[in-house]
């Protein structure tokens, strides 16, 4: 989880990482679903009731093109809401995206991290050199 202001070293570094892994990698973006069933088995975690965290994590879904992408064509997000400790998680069902918001950014980046490992990455993420070198840095550890 990028975390800081990219600097131009790290932007090298990451198309660096692209140019050496874009040819060899190929899509293995899990389903929504799969996500889900992922978190829920591996933290533990308390459902969260909270309509108004369920809303907005669907509205940065729909109101962010990349994100919207990943939904099928007429499809509407469906959130699940947890918390783990004062960490808010929001996984929706039908794309795979998630929210993952705290006070602790530590403790958001261990989650935020292992479901973006999780999940993987589909064609069009194959296409750009920032998720790639995250995917890479937290698969190759």
């Amino acid at each position: 989880m990028l975390t800081t202001e990219p600097t131009q070293e790290m932007i090298t570094e990451w198309k660096r990482i692209f140019e050496a892994h874009h040819t060899v990698m190929c899509p293995n973006r899990k389903l929504g679903v799969e996500v889900d069933s992922y978190f829920r088995e591996h933290y533990s975690y308390k459902l969260l009731g909270n309509a108004e965290f369920r809303d907005m994590v669907s509205a940065e879904i729909m109101e962010n093109d990349f994100n919207r992408e990943k939904l099928p064509e007429g499809v509407c997000p469906d959130v699940k809401c947890y918390t783990v400790g004062n960490v808010l998680i929001g996984i929706d069902l039908n794309s795979g995206e998630f929210h993952i918001e705290g006070k602790e950014i530590d403790k958001v980046a261990v989650i935020h991290d292992d479901l973006f490992a999780f999940r993987g990455l589909d064609k069009k993420d194959l296409n750009n050199f920032f998720l790639i070198a995250e995917y890479v840095r937290l698969t190759e550890r």
